[in-house]
């Protein structure tokens, strides 16, 4: 019975988000200035949300993939290559991502939502798909991580990881702005320098903390067996 209720959360998460992604880029139908913004260089991949959608997307194709051909051993010996990458990809990135997105954004949405999101895109973006976007991701990945045991790698591994995903959007965010002059979110371009720095500084240390929040939850609800961490 078990198996079948993780079966089912993964297909259902892999319907959710690839209706979730064909909605986003087909039918949206926003007004002419977010046409001149989707149309600036990077199109929809340059929001970290876009990012985020499509690291949940495939995730759960990979995972709704080993449930039907590959292993769920917790001896690493006995793992298929799809459990493992399943593991080390959740460990590394799909969470601590999923928990970014949406805790950073509902928390600057409650400050002041002009910052990350204007009440007038409530005229043609639906509640449904804001809340399918940037609340679901926390929420699968918590609900994946107490359905499903998951190796995390060693700290140093984990850490590299985070530190990557993040320098690599940290670089794709600043060269649009520096090729445009278009900061992808209106926070990024309403601070100073100085203020820019601190708040991208900011959410690198809330990635690397939700990185551990995930490894401490993960060892904490499964035990001993999922502490020996993969080298």
């Amino acid at each position: 019975m078990a198996k079948v209720i993780v079966i089912a959360f993964h297909l259902l998460m892999v319907l959710h988000y690839g209706y979730s992604i064909k909605f986003y880029l087909l039918d949206l139908k926003p007004p002419e200035f977010m046409k001149k913004v989707n149309d600036i260089f990077g199109g929809p991949f340059k929001f970290l949300t876009f990012w985020d959608m499509l690291v949940q997307f495939f995730y759960f194709v990979v995972a709704f993939s080993n449930d039907l051909f590959g292993s769920s051993a917790l001896d690493r010996e006995k793992q298929s290559l799809l459990q493992k990458f399943r593991d080390f990809s959740f460990s590394t990135v799909v969470f601590f991502l999923g928990s970014m997105v949406s805790i950073v954004f509902w928390l600057l949405f409650n400050l002041n939502r002009d910052l990350i999101f204007p009440e007038l895109f409530d005229a043609w973006f639906p509640s449904w798909l804001n809340h399918a976007i940037h609340t679901v991701p926390v929420a699968g990945v918590v609900v994946e991580l107490v359905l499903v045991p998951h190796a995390f790698p060693s700290r140093s591994v984990g850490f590299a990881m985070v530190a990557g995903v993040c320098f690599l959007y940290l670089v794709w965010v600043s060269y649009i702005a520096y090729l445009t002059g278009f900061w992808v979110y209106p926070i990024l371009e309403t601070l100073p320098m100085a203020g820019r720095a601190l708040f991208i500084g900011a959410c690198s240390l809330l990635c690397s903390f939700m990185y551990v929040v995930g490894e401490g939850l993960n060892n904490k609800y499964w035990g001993a067996p999922i502490k020996k961490k993969v080298k």
